[in-house]
């Protein structure tokens, strides 16, 4: 498509959002000018699953998509609002204890009675927007999510995004385990760049899928929301494992202004901290700007010849104002520049010097929410996303060499392959070699020697104007037709701009559909469909459905409650760019198809004791079709290539117990996660991607604890986190040493990451209402592990820091 095509696509889009914003602001106006001021009245009750009175419970007005009135409910659970939009809006009620409610009503012009129903919240019982665009109530939702809060962040003494989502089950979170080291996240069973990353709804991802999840520091986090499974229906390519959407701090229009912040110091010689200025006005405007900075001198100071320095400085804000009664108007951004050390896979004895790993990222979003009539709410949308990445290595350092003790088969079947027994000297390897090169039964020796080389990627300069870009414009619009019924429809357009390959832009027009039933206030049905169109290059087609419902709804027995859930689903990613267009290296492949998966998972989930203890258990299964393998060799004209192979498939259980109500002061949870995956098919001949073999670094079984007691102003938390044994590959290319039992050389990797758990503890003490002291420990057994082969994971860490939080007086 000409570039004077796109730009008259792009130019009638935004005529056609900038008119409809016209139209919808205009006609509030003449409506708010022919009508007398809003004068209806909301009254009800707040109640528990018994029947009984909430009181303190904080109900929120709001109104397309800005919180416009704020009450309590009283001793005897009532509430008032006024006044009452003609339009559609929400009521999201909170009260601690239970989980957070939001109610949908139609507009009105005379008094409305609504009482609610809250059930028993657990941890991050909070409000979902991810699984459906929209705000539901967890209760409510047929899929698989996980919402970890600011709180969850706090207990678990979380530094970035990859801590925060490690205690969902279901995903396997592996880098190179310094702070600021390249992490990337497997969700049952799929590839690394099989989730979109959403910051604040703005796509977060490099072309393919690709994500890095060290790059977000915590303390810009307010809430993380995961949704398993295949999302592509609603969220388009690259949906294919997960949706990871990340909330920033958000005020309320009815909120004062409030100063919070926090600053932390310890192991490593690292600091943490931040602060924020958030509030509203007039019940009309909100608005929020926030500032994080980390850094640390590295784990690994003491092996090493350079710092393995890590700092990132972000900067997030925005505001929010209502237009009239029916429009309102939000916009935001996010800025975060960061610096760091590869000194590469030090495990093995690299120490390399001279190198970075570089990131800076802007994400920026305008959008205008209306409604029209009593039934219809639409929101358009502009965002935009920019990424500058750099990695170089400006010093040659001397090649090292590492020798080895293995045990196994090499090149076997996980879990048989080769396994460091342990890594030895060079004087030590001779001395076994005179004596047969059989250090015992079953093992053999392997050595290698790996040279350094330098390199800038793509550039290093500040000034480089190499940055991936995607700006993108939405509109959904969601019609309620009749109670618990709402259809949604919508288009999306997206351009994809990459500094790896210059001379091709990506657009990417997209329609979906999707409808929402909820029957008897129990039973819930979800039907969508989206449809993108990448060009000329490739039309896929995403379907989903998911379903479920209460079989038994709440009430106070031993078994309070039991929904039953089930989803299907396909999802798509597409090609790079370097896999579309090719490079230095590899052909253009310009008819390469888009990766696809076939997803399914089923579960049920219960409460128990009046709803103190709940329990999920999923199944899942997924298939992964044409996925795209790189081809090496001499093939057609000796050039190596891109192609499309029927991959891999995953299927397993997700486990997960929380007690809901505390005991005695206790509360906790525990998830357990079983992953088996398996290659199907590849091209490649590494032993790594034989047919039968499982994927890289996923492990099989993996689990989380996490406990919390509280007395009086002290609180107390501990966490655990158990991964076992999984494959992967140290990438050495080590060659073997014959010996009697294997006297032919052959070139193996170590294949074996060894499980490992490794446990968190945090005291906090409440010195006054504002500020809070806190001192925690990370890894505190010190015990040795690898987060990827060759990367150790850090070691034990103590840090110390405050929290504050004031209310300004206007």
């Amino acid at each position: 498509m000409t570039r004077v095509n796109r730009a008259c696509n792009l130019r009638c889009t935004l005529i056609v959002l900038i008119s409809i914003c016209f139209i919808v602001v205009h006609a509030d106006a003449s409506a708010l000018s022919a009508q007398h001021p809003d004068s209806a009245v909301l009254t009800g009750k707040i109640l528990d699953p018994s029947g009984a009175v909430v009181p303190a419970a904080s109900i929120d007005l709001v109104a397309a998509g800005i919180t416009v009135a704020t009450t309590t409910s009283g001793t005897d659970g009532q509430y008032r609002l006024e006044p009452v939009p003609r339009g559609p809006y929400e009521l999201r009620v909170r009260r601690e204890g239970f989980a957070e409610q939001v109610v949908r009503m139609r507009g009105s012009e005379s008094a409305v009675t609504r009482d609610i129903t809250l059930q028993v919240g657990g941890i991050s019982d909070t409000l979902v927007v991810t699984a459906s665009r929209g705000a539901e109530s967890r209760s409510d939702l047929t899929q698989a999510v996980s919402v970890v809060t600011a709180a969850d962040i706090q207990a678990l003494g979380s530094t970035s995004l990859a801590d925060a989502v490690r205690f969902v089950p279901g995903l396997a979170v592996e880098g190179t385990g310094r702070e600021g080291a390249l992490t990337s996240l497997f969700s049952r069973g799929g590839d690394s760049d099989y989730n979109v990353v959403l910051i604040d709804g703005v796509r977060a991802n490099l072309d393919g899928g690709r994500f890095d999840f060290s790059r977000i520091a915590s303390s810009e986090i307010d809430r993380v929301e995961v949704v398993r499974g295949a999302q592509s229906a609603l969220w388009g390519a690259d949906a294919m494992g997960a949706v990871v959407q990340v909330f920033t701090n958000r005020a309320r229009a009815t909120d004062p202004v409030r100063i919070d912040g926090s600053l932390e110091g310890g192991s490593f010689n690292t600091w943490r901290g931040g602060f924020r200025l958030s509030g509203g006005a007039r019940n009309r405007l909100d608005y929020q700007i926030g500032f994080t900075h980390r850094r640390s001198d590295g784990a690994f100071s003491d092996i090493l010849s350079e710092k393995d320095r890590f700092e990132q400085k972000a900067l997030d804000g925005g505001v929010g104002f209502t237009i009239g009664s029916r429009a309102s108007v939000r916009t935001g951004l996010r800025y975060s520049q960061a610096e760091g050390r590869s000194p590469g896979p030090i495990a093995y004895g690299s120490r390399d010097t001279g190198s970075s790993y570089d990131t800076e990222d802007l994400t920026l979003y305008a959008t205008l929410a209306h409604a029209i009539g009593q039934r219809f709410t639409g929101s358009g949308s502009f965002n935009y996303f920019r990424n500058r990445s750099t990695s170089a290595d400006n010093v040659l350092d001397a090649p090292f060499s590492t020798y080895a003790i293995l045990q196994g088969t090499p090149n076997a079947i996980f879990p048989n392959g080769s396994r460091l027994v342990r890594l030895i000297g060079q004087t030590e390897l001779n001395q076994l070699v005179a004596a047969g090169a059989t250090p015992a039964p079953g093992q053999f020796l392997a050595s290698r020697t790996t040279a350094d080389f330098t390199f800038n990627s793509p550039c290093v300069a500040p000034s480089c104007p190499a940055m991936f870009r995607r700006p993108a414009i939405r509109y959904q619009g969601d019609y309620w037709w009749a109670k618990g019924q709402r259809l949604s429809a919508g288009y999306e357009w997206e351009r994809e701009v990459s500094p790896l390959v210059t001379g091709f832009d990506l657009d990417n027009y997209a329609l979906f559909i999707h409808q929402q039933s909820t029957f008897a206030e129990r039973w819930f049905l979800t039907l969508g469909i989206r449809v993108d169109n990448k060009e000329s290059y490739s039309t896929f087609v995403s379907p989903k459905l998911s379903l479920g419902g209460y079989l038994l709804p709440f009430n106070s027995g031993s078994v309070s409650s039991v929904k039953a859930f089930g989803n299907l689903g396909k999802g798509v990613k597409s090609a790079t760019f370097a896999e579309r267009f090719g490079g230095s290296f590899a052909d253009p492949n310009p008819g390469i198809k888009v990766e696809r998966a076939r997803s399914a998972d089923i579960g049920v989930e219960a409460t128990f004791v009046d709803q103190r203890f709940r329990s999920v258990i999923t199944y899942f299964y997924n298939k992964f079709l044409d996925q795209i393998s790189f081809r090496s060799g001499v093939v057609g004209d000796g050039v190596p290539e891109y192609i499309n192979i029927d991959g891999s498939k995953a299927h397993g259980w997700e486990v997960e117990a929380s007690m809901q109500k505390p005991l005695a002061g206790f509360t906790g949870a525990a998830t357990y996660a079983m992953v088996n995956t398996e290659v199907v098919t590849n091209q490649s001949t590494s032993q790594q991607f034989q047919p039968g073999q499982p994927l890289l670094r996923r492990p099989k079984n993996s689990g989380t604890f996490r406990m919390a007691y509280a007395a009086g102003l002290v609180t107390v938390d501990l966490n655990a986190r158990l991964v076992g044994d999984r494959h992967d590959n140290s990438f050495l290319s080590l060659r073997t040493i014959p010996n009697a039992g294997r006297p032919a050389a052959m070139t193996t990797d170590i294949t074996v990451n060894p499980g490992y758990t490794v446990f968190g503890l945090g005291v906090s003490v409440r010195a006054n209402p504002s500020m809070s002291v806190f001192v925690r420990g990370d890894n505190l057994t010190d015990t040795q592990w690898e987060s990827a082969l060759g990367y150790p994971g850090l070691p034990r860490a103590i840090v110390a820091g405050i929290r504050f939080n004031a209310r300004v007086e206007r």
